[in-house]
């Protein structure tokens, strides 16, 4: 995930209802952290994932962890 901001320190904090979902990985996306299929080509592919129950996620914006997209602390993030 080269596009990733590794300065950023923290996750991406947001709530999400039941669906599926595409983290962007190029950086282009007009509704980031989302893939909105600006990309089009290239060795970026989004990230799918799936959110079972409304629930608040944390999202890797240092390109990290080992659990894409989610944030698992590699950065040294400390999640609530």
């Amino acid at each position: 995930m080269s596009s990733m901001n590794t300065d950023a320190g923290m996750p991406i904090s947001i709530t999400l209802e039941p669906g599926v979902y595409y983290r962007c990985t190029c950086g282009q996306s007009g509704s980031l952290p989302f893939c909105d299929g600006h990309h089009q080509s290239g060795e970026h592919t989004p990230i799918r994932f799936e959110v079972k129950i409304r629930e608040r996620v944390y999202l890797c914006s240092c390109g990290k962890s080992h659990n894409q997209p989610h944030c698992d602390g590699s950065c040294g993030v400390a999640l609530p």
